[in-house]
């Protein structure tokens, strides 16, 4: 969950709610790998500059995600969480986008320098991490961030502090003590 302020509207918490873990996240990450699919496979930049416009948007404000706004409109979230909702963080999802925004200019920098096959080999690094992320639930470059993060905190260079993070119900709480969970032994 996030921080939720006094001051923010029913609406806008049920849209950050909703862009947290309803399907908008996913259908943003779909759109942006298919800009990349077909910037690699057509050869052209100006797909990929697409991509870039919404990554950078990301990585200056998690929240700037205009398909993914889109989506959370159309489609209401009902509450209902997947198991790869457990990992998703928009701190991590700006982390993760700034990360993107580094290696997709460094691919499109190759591309006009003159190197074509190595820069939309860069770009495809991004690209697969668009499609893993709402597929398979991993997002490389969240991973890369919060490793670079611990790495940051264990040299004393960052301070660690809370994540804010949520545990997120997968089977609804019939209280604390939950028998039917333990060994058919240690019930009592």
């Amino acid at each position: 969950m996030t921080n939720a302020t006094a001051t923010e509207t029913p609406q806008a918490q049920e849209l950050e709610r909703a862009l947290q873990f309803g399907p908008g996240m996913r259908v943003q990450r779909l759109t942006e790998a298919s800009f990349m699919v077909a910037a690699i496979f057509t050869q052209d930049l100006r797909f990929a500059y697409v991509v870039f416009f919404l990554t950078v948007l990301q990585a200056l404000s998690p929240r700037w995600v205009p398909v993914a706004r889109v989506v959370a409109r159309l489609v209401r979230f009902r509450g209902e969480h997947r198991i790869g909702d457990l990992y998703f963080d928009l701190a991590g999802t700006r982390g993760a986008c700034a990360i993107s925004v580094f290696v997709q200019t460094a691919g499109i920098a190759a591309v006009w320098g003159g190197h074509p096959v190595i820069g939309f080999m860069i770009l495809t690094v991004p690209t697969a991490s668009f499609l893993m992320a709402p597929t398979l639930g991993f997002c490389a470059g969240c991973w890369f961030y919060v490793l670079g993060r611990d790495w940051l905190v264990r040299r004393g260079w960052l301070r660690r502090k809370f994540d804010d993070f949520a545990d997120v119900a997968i089977e609804p709480e019939e209280g604390r003590d939950q028998p039917w969970r333990r060994a058919a032994s240690s019930r009592g």
